[in-house]
Order: C-alpha cells, then sequence, then structure tokens
C-alpha cells in the first residue's frame, strides 16, 4: 500500500503535467488513500482534467472534487493572477526582500505586509 505522501506527490505530478491551467491554483489533499483536490480554474475542462488525471494515480480509492470555476470576466482579472503579478513585482524590484507578501481580494491589491529596512524598498512596494 502507498503512503499517503507518495500519493499526493504523484497527483499534483500528474496534474501539473494534464491540466492546462496554472497548477498552483489547485491543493491537494490525502487521506488513507482518499484524495481531495480543491482550488479554483477558469474552465469547466480544467476541473473535469484534473478529477481525471488524480483518479489514474496508483494507490487513489476515493476522490472529492472541490474545484471551483470561476468564468472569467472581460472587465476583471482573477485574484490568482493578480496575486503572482504582484509577487513578480516585488520580487523585480526587491529580490532580497523575501519577508514581503502582499494579499489580493476582491480584484484589489492589499498593502503590502513584512518588513525592510530600506524606506526607497518600502515606498516601492506600497506603489
Amino acid at each position: 500500500m502507498r503512503s499517503d505522501n507518495e500519493i499526493k506527490r504523484d497527483v499534483e505530478d500528474e496534474i501539473r503535467w494534464s491540466v492546462d491551467a496554472d497548477a498552483t491554483d489547485i491543493a491537494v489533499r490525502v487521506t488513507n488513500g482518499t484524495v481531495e483536490i480543491a482550488g479554483f480554474v477558469k474552465r469547466f475542462r480544467d476541473k473535469f482534467d484534473a478529477e481525471a488525471s488524480a483518479k489514474r494515480v496508483s494507490g487513489v480509492v476515493g476522490l472529492a472534487n472541490e474545484i471551483e470555476v470561476r468564468l472569467p470576466r472581460f472587465d476583471q482579472r482573477p485574484d490568482p493572477d493578480i496575486a503572482h503579478d504582484a509577487a513578480a513585482a516585488i520580487k523585480f524590484w526587491a529580490p532580497a526582500a523575501t519577508s514581503i507578501k502582499a494579499s489580493v481580494q476582491n480584484g484589489w491589491v492589499a498593502s503590502p505586509s513584512g518588513s525592510s529596512r530600506s524606506k526607497t524598498l518600502r515606498t516601492r512596494c506600497a506603489d
């Protein structure tokens, strides 16, 4: 019998290679061989592809698909996309500032959290 950690790793790998969505938007949890996948995708196809990918993994005895489909709107970007871009901007402007994080809610970037001794860095991250 395979361990939950092995199954989780294999399910994450299978989703990463098989689903045409950002695999970081899908979380995997395994308990006694039962897999739960949760997160957000932009298309129904991605939800069903993630489920099929998880079912292909050896050792999976049950599956709960809690993935939510959030259809993109033309006038609004999804929060995970904005959060990804905010993290990339912080990394670009402040590569040494690993403690600075930004959170996104309802399409808006909240004030960054964390600390820095550089006033210039704090100003750039706040912008």
